[in-house]
């Protein structure tokens, strides 16, 4: 043979030879022929292994020798053993694993948990907990459903709540938990109090069994506590936003779950997050570090993971994605509180809100660089 013979064809390159009856795929040169190859070697060809289109042949049952000689056959571009392939095993991101969800005995079973957003991607592979949902901005463009996923936050939210266990793809904090999606944003992103009010009235009025329900809110806006310190008073807010959060939380015994915002600023100064009937959550990342742009002071309850957090995506029924904010912490603890109610299924939101905090991890020995306090303790679901 030539000396520049393509050293695909070596037998080195075979090596290890597969043993007794393996399988090759051979790619054949420019015009040789298949039925050719197959009569001078003594083989039989099935008609689905002759690739005509990629100009290959799938040659089973050879043994070693064989497999020798038909590496050195001129009419062969290269000789490739078959080998095994297998789905990508499921990831637990990082923030899953870090505040100890996947070693929860209570998995979030017959719980509700309704997410205000953008809407989730119906049909997502990780997300078929998702059991319906209600649309106050309408889906825009290739949807399955008026509350289908038109920018990816919503769907990336539900991942990490509770995306299911089932092999592949991601994990979530809840993974038994039956997901709703409430489209209160556009997608854009953006939306209005009065379309929240909308979510939330139908969060109240839907019928799912008689359920414990959970509400995530990783959205927010301006705005102050205006009756800053009380929990559930007994004279209700005048503020509309403030009123249905707290009919919502202490006539209904809803948990509320928001974003602390990612301002870099005082959370008393954005809505819902001020509120003290809601669990306002802060972003941290994997070094145990707060960064900067998460909202802090002393209205924010529980520090979660939200930077570079891995979840689900809108752009298809198979799609992932990788993002950072206070949006994606604020998952951890509504998919935590799912975990508790799975549990404890008569606890009020101010029970659930304190097992969530007796249970927190201190963060006195942190390091924090984020140039503002952080007396907000670490999320933790081990022993739920």
């Amino acid at each position: 043979m030539a000396a520049c013979q393509n050293v695909v064809k070596t037998p080195e390159t075979l090596k290890p030879l597969a043993s007794e009856g393996s399988t090759y795929i051979a790619l054949l040169k420019p015009g040789a022929a298949a039925e050719a190859l197959a009569r001078d070697h003594g083989l039989a060809l099935a008609a689905e292994d002759r690739l005509e289109a990629l100009g290959m042949v799938i040659l089973r049952n050879i043994p070693p020798g064989l497999a020798q000689r038909l590496a050195q056959d001129p009419r062969l571009q290269s000789l490739t053993p078959d080998r095994p392939v297998q789905a990508y095993a499921q990831t637990v991101p990082w923030g899953v694993e870090r505040i100890g969800a996947p070693t929860t005995q209570a998995k979030g079973g017959n719980v509700s948990v309704y997410v205000l957003d953008t809407g989730i991607k119906v049909g997502h592979k990780d997300l078929t907990n998702l059991k319906g949902g209600y649309a106050v901005v309408k889906c825009r463009g290739r949807c399955k459903a008026v509350y289908d996923d038109d920018n990816g936050h919503g769907t990336h939210v539900a991942g990490t709540i509770a995306a299911v266990n089932n092999t592949v793809g991601v994990l979530g904090v809840a993974p038994a938990a039956e997901l709703y999606a409430v489209k209160v944003l556009s997608g854009s992103g953006s939306g209005s109090i009065s379309g929240i009010i909308q979510g939330l009235n139908w969060v109240i009025t839907h019928n799912n069994g008689g359920k414990p329900k959970v509400v995530n809110m990783s959205l927010g806006g301006p705005g102050t506590d205006d009756q800053d310190g009380q929990y559930c008073p007994s004279v209700r807010s005048q503020d509309a936003f403030h009123n249905a959060i707290q009919k919502a939380v202490c006539d209904y015994a809803i948990t509320v779950v928001v974003a602390a915002g990612n301002d870099g600023d005082n959370a008393a100064n954005h809505t819902p997050a001020a509120y003290d009937e809601v669990v306002t959550v802060s972003a941290t990342n994997s070094q145990d570090d707060w960064p900067s742009w998460s909202n802090y002071g002393p209205d924010v309850d529980l520090a979660a993971p939200g930077v570079s957090i891995l979840s689900t995506w809108n752009t298809s029924t198979t799609a992932y994605n990788t993002i950072s904010g206070t949006s994606m912490a604020t998952p951890h603890v509504a998919g935590a509180a799912a975990l508790v109610l799975s549990r404890y299924p008569t606890y009020t939101p101010g029970q659930v809100k304190a097992v969530l905090l007796q249970n927190a991890e201190s963060t006195a020995s942190w390091t924090n660089t984020s140039g503002h306090p952080r007396p907000e303790p670490f999320l933790n679901v081990r022993g739920f």
